[in-house]
């Protein structure tokens, strides 16, 4: 027998990382599934499934190989091949339950394989009736998006086959088919052309879309091309693929055609819609161009206001913190104090009071209310996000300074040096953050009147390309 792995059922093993993961009512779900002889017959597999289940609630779970195979087969002596194995077919048994979870929330998707099946079965009458039901389904969701229309070109098909077998004389749908097929088929592409732009734009990775040039010389031709899915993401490719200059007629056709049709796309769609439409503002504005602020601010506030944002009703940090920069850059301060507290209950709930007083102290330092800013970071200046930590940490050194609290600067400076130098992980933050102390110690230790010196040492922070807070800085000297 082969010696089983005395980690099969450790916290990092993949079963336990798989089962830990599993909600109250997952858990309930797969009890059902297990204790059911269509899906399992072996008593053991249950047994284990019981006692990891169990097991969840202890403080320090042990399950060693000889306590686990106690429980599952009482009395009898261990055999380590018997436990690889069951272990091995509770793990497909819950990959199993998870597929059909998800087959169970695609209802459309079951109704075709239901018609599929009945028209293989010969059953004529129930597939012409389930048939029907589909087809109505379909035509009054209220969807028409990529997802819409690749369900719409599979019944298409569907409907293709089982006229074919009934008849080869008459009118086929194929026209229809391949017109449903084009219109899936250039709305993912363009789609997923959206997204690698992006990407581009964030990082350093050079992406190849085979067709691609076809594909857009299609779509410019094509009757297709007004179709919602393909005409949001036609124009905002064009947006994202053409940003030597800045088109602003092109940006508010985009912004007609979300407004016209976003009703027509699932929530987790529309979100990312929005979001391109935001991340194109935000590359204009990182570009000096600050007439995207209100643009990008205008879309952030729209969906909020539709709840668009929101994924399993929760609003994402970095998205909280977005629409407080840009309500503090569009000089809303009354709307960003109402954003904050406002939105500060969708925020997750692990680090929602975390997010929430590091925001709030970062809209008092930008107001500026210097005074109630300093108090909110004395209370929490250990954040649980590392970025928020150098930020306040940086927020506190320019009050520090601007208050002419040089004592409390002066420590403040060496505690910040010894934070830096204990993270390894900041990448080139690091050098960021290394360089603001630098220059703030040089400031200081500068003689007042000193114009030669602090000419020079502007000079040297002009010239330093990776450094936190730089406008900042410049105006201090």
């Amino acid at each position: 027998m082969t010696s089983v792995n005395t980690a099969v059922l450790s916290n990092d093993s993949q079963l336990m990382q798989l089962f830990e993961r599993l909600s109250a009512s997952h858990l309930r779900q797969l009890r059902l599934y297990l204790k059911s002889p269509y899906f399992n017959r072996r008593d053991d597999v249950y047994a284990l499934f019981e006692y990891l289940r169990a097991d969840l609630k202890r403080k320090n779970p042990k399950r060693g190989r000889e306590e686990v195979f106690a429980v599952i087969y009482p009395g009898e002596p261990l055999d380590d091949g018997r436990l690889n194995l069951v272990v091995h077919l509770l793990l497909n048994h819950i990959k199993r339950f998870l597929a059909l979870q998800e087959f169970e929330e695609k209802k459309q998707m079951q109704e075709l394989y239901l018609c599929r099946s009945l028209r293989q079965l010969d059953a004529e009458k129930a597939y012409k009736k389930a048939f029907s039901k589909l087809k109505e389904d379909l035509r009054r969701s209220p969807y028409r998006n990529v997802g819409y229309h690749y369900l719409n070109y599979q019944l298409l098909e569907e409907e293709y086959v089982h006229t074919a077998s009934q008849s080869r004389v008459g009118r086929m749908n194929l026209e229809e088919l391949t017109r449903e097929l084009t219109v899936f088929y250039l709305a993912d592409i363009l789609r997923h052309s959206c997204s690698m732009l992006t990407a581009q734009s964030i990082g350093k990775e050079a992406y190849q879309l085979e067709l691609q040039e076809e594909v857009l010389r299609y779509v410019e031709r094509s009757p297709v091309k007004n179709t919602p899915a393909i005409a949001i993401y036609h124009r905002v490719y064009h947006l994202l693929a053409n940003m030597e200059s800045v088109d602003e007629e092109g940006f508010n056709a985009l912004e007609k055609l979300i407004e016209q049709h976003w009703q027509q796309f699932p929530p987790h769609e529309i979100r990312d819609i929005y979001l391109l439409a935001i991340n194109y503002c935000i590359q204009w504005l990182n570009r000096g161009q600050r007439q995207f602020i209100a643009k990008a601010l205008r879309l952030y506030k729209i969906a909020l206001e539709r709840g668009i944002l929101l994924e399993n009703g929760q609003l994402s940090k970095f998205t909280y913190n977005n629409v407080l920069m840009l309500a503090l850059a569009s000089q809303e301060l009354d709307w960003a104090d109402y954003f904050l507290h406002e939105f500060r209950d969708k925020l997750p709930e692990k680090e929602r009071e975390s997010i929430f007083h590091y925001n709030l102290a970062v809209y008092y330092f930008r107001k500026p209310d210097h005074d109630k800013a300093l108090s909110l970071l004395n209370q929490q200046l250990a954040f649980d996000d590392i970025f928020y930590n150098l930020n306040s940490r940086s927020m506190l050194l320019q009050i520090y300074y601007e208050k002419g609290l040089f004592d409390l600067l002066t420590s403040h400076l060496d505690s910040f040096t010894t934070y830096i130098s204990r993270k390894k992980q900041l990448g080139y933050h690091r050098d960021n953050y290394i360089n603001l102390i630098q220059f703030v110690r040089k400031l200081l230790s500068l003689p007042k009147g000193d114009k030669a010196g602090r000419a020079q040492l502007r000079e040297s922070i002009t010239a330093t390309k990776a450094l936190a807070d730089k406008q900042w800085l410049l105006g201090q000297v």
